[in-house]
């Protein structure tokens, strides 16, 4: 790896030792407005893995701006015993940390302040739906004081910078944006007019803090939206920024509440699709440029760092995955790295339903305080022997082998990966296989064997003597998940229509109670195959488990442009080979299916535990984990094996 990404930026007034930066996002670990001690130790975490600047997030500067339960009151001097702790954290570990502060506008509610929420005008977001004060002179003034006492207190607590958010979630942007300003005063209109309060802001800030500390913005360099900011727009607004603000630099974003999926980025979404924005705004300031949003490896980063593309990199989930990421590419050792999946489950998914972030694959993100980064060698050395080489028995294995146990792990197929041998044969979500890339690299550096191809048996399981057995045999689909007399060919479960041992026709049936990429993706597959598919299902829409994952939208758009049709609110009850029942779930309506060549039955698991059940009481250690327990996602696999390898 070449120096560029691993020298030393200068920021303003401060010097970041290398370009990788860890960029804001909510956790959710707030707790009554102040910083908790689970972001200190997320947060040092990071700076020990070895990036170079941490900007923290979910800073709130003004007591009516809630959008969620869980932020950080940036406006109250309660929050300077948190952000000491953090910053001397941070400090310690060798990185520089900025704070960012926002006001999100009408991008909220009141349904916590119970008070109207501002905007540039009256306008209602298309997420919360609630219709915004627009606000007046003085209004403008009280979020400007805001900004800057939270500039001040920032500083007070010891952050090294601060970063003002004008991007996709913020009232600043909402501003600057022909889609979101429809004033018809000298705040709006033209540019100069929508500049002339995020200026205000900006200018109000650099008074606080002095010259001789840094300040940096946000930028939504394009809203990729009909009538909004454009790229050619920004451009104008970073000259404009740096000349007139002061703005020591400039972090890259795009996007707004109408395009979540370019915010949510998922494994569709090709890497480095904003860098372009990046370097058209450095080729427009003088100030360093963060360019961040699918950012791909660190190969990626230097090249763009290198080519003069931007001057930093910015990372949030692949930090979340895999904290020591910089610490990795800078050795070499990029095979060791835990390469974020996008999946968007543990982290995205959590966080946009009010729970405490975390990662499908690192069950440490938000227990970082708790847990060592190395589980302690065990007193006493075992014998394991681990069954199914899926992400929880592949986890387990690595975990038992760090404690010093003697592991050894059997799958019964020919090829170790479990149900993520099905999820990597669907349209983009090869990806997910990156999981089981990570732990067989892990398991060959311990020099765990592992052996395919081979069904253990109890028999066979007894004569080897183990100390401990984690059985991690998955899950199966329910065999008959509604009464009826049917089966394959004409009737199958996911499993089976992917395996290619069945012929499919041309006319597909799919019923779908999965509600996410399962059923949406393996419609999608038999869609690229030219067959004609219709999805039912009970829910209220079709793919109702994407929408806090950020992929509802492309998900379905790609369904309906391929020729998928959506039938909802439908309950399947009989089959009768080909023929389905089923009724409308509110109005009791009898409906029949009859004119499909194949249905494809996506009605839930059931956990293969026999293995377990059998040798239960015949073994000193029996565990089970993953979805043999109970089926469940990927994230409680791993977190299971992860539990049952380090309790070992």
């Amino acid at each position: 790896m070449s120096d560029h990404l691993f020298s030393p930026l200068r920021l303003g007034r401060v010097s970041i030792p290398n370009r990788i930066c860890f960029l804001a996002h909510r956790t959710n670990f707030p707790n009554q407005g102040v910083l908790t001690d689970r972001h200190v130790a997320y947060y040092r975490r990071r700076a020990e893995g070895g990036c170079g600047l941490i900007i923290v997030g979910e800073l709130s500067v003004h007591p009516q701006d809630r959008p969620w339960e869980f932020m950080i009151e940036a406006f109250d001097q309660k929050v300077l015993e948190g952000y000491r702790s953090l910053t001397e954290a941070v400090h310690e570990k060798g990185a520089r940390v900025f704070a960012n502060l926002n006001h999100h506008g009408f991008q909220s509610s009141g349904a916590i302040t119970r008070c109207e929420v501002w905007g540039p005008s009256a306008l209602s977001d298309i997420a919360f739906g609630e219709t915004s004060k627009a606000m007046e002179d003085e209004d403008r003034e009280t979020v400007t004081g805001a900004f800057c006492r939270a500039a001040f207190l920032a500083r007070e607590g010891g952050f090294d910078g601060i970063e003002i958010d004008m991007g996709p979630e913020s009232l600043l942007r909402q501003y600057l944006s022909p889609l979101s300003n429809q004033r018809g005063d000298r705040y709006g209109g033209s540019f100069d007019n929508r500049m002339r309060f995020p200026l205000e802001v900006l200018e109000g800030v650099r008074k606080t803090v002095g010259e001789d500390f840094t300040v940096g913005i946000r930028l939504c360099a394009d809203e990729k939206f009909w009538g909004a900011i454009t790229i050619e727009e920004s451009e104008l607004f970073a000259k404009t920024f740096q000349s007139s603000g002061g703005a020591d630099f400039i972090d890259v974003s795009l996007g707004t509440y109408y395009n979540l999926y370019l915010i949510l980025a998922s494994m569709h979404t090709p890497v480095g699709f904003t860098v372009e924005l990046a370097e058209r705004i450095k080729r427009s300031v003088e100030v360093p440029v963060i360019a961040s949003y699918q950012i791909g490896p660190g190969q990626m980063a230097e090249n763009i760092v290198a080519e003069g593309r931007a001057d930093a990199v910015g990372y949030v989930r692949q930090l979340i995955c895999d904290p020591d990421f910089p610490r990795k590419t800078r050795s070499g050792n990029e095979r060791a790295i835990r390469y974020c999946v996008k999946d968007n489950r543990g982290c995205i998914g959590r966080v946009n339903q009010n729970k405490a972030i975390g990662c499908i694959q690192n069950p440490e993100v938000g227990y970082e305080k708790i847990v060592e980064k190395e589980p302690p060698k065990a007193s006493s050395l075992k014998k394991v022997i681990v069954v199914g080489a899926g992400p929880a028995g592949l986890e387990a294995a690595r975990a038992a082998s760090m404690r010093g146990h003697t592991v050894a792990v059997y799958e019964r197929e020919k090829d170790i990966g479990g149900q993520i041998n099905l999820i990597r044969l669907r349209p983009g979500r090869v990806g997910m296989f990156g999981v089981i890339g990570y732990l067989k690299e892990a398991l060959n550096e311990l020099s765990v064997p592992v052996t395919t191809s081979f069904e253990v048996t109890p028999e066979w399981l007894l004569g080897q003597n183990p100390d401990a057995v984690i059985v991690a045999t998955g899950s199966k689909p329910i065999a008959r998940p509604v009464p009826g007399a049917y089966g394959p060919p004409s009737v199958l479960s996911v499993g089976e229509l992917l395996s290619g041992r069945y012929p499919v026709g041309q006319r597909v049936l799919f019923v779908d109670e999965n509600g996410g990429h399962h059923a949406a993706a393996t419609v999608e597959w038999l869609a690229d195959q030219g067959k004609t598919v219709e999805m039912v299902t009970g829910d209220l829409f079709i793919g109702i488990e994407l929408a806090p994952l950020g992929d509802l939208y492309l998900s379905r758009q790609r369904l309906l442009q391929k020729g998928v049709t959506f039938r909802t609110d439908v309950v399947v009850d009989q089959l009768d080979g080909k023929r389905v029942k089923a009724h409308d779930l509110y109005t009791n309506e009898l409906i029949e299916f009859f004119e499909h060549d194949t249905v494809v039955l996506d009605m839930g698991n059931v956990a293969r535990d026999g293995l377990y059940r059998q040798i239960k009481g015949r073994v000193k250690e029996v565990y089970r984990v993953g979805d043999c327990v109970a089926p469940r996602g990927i994230d409680m696999a791993i977190l299971e094996g992860r539990r049952v390898g380090e309790r070992l």
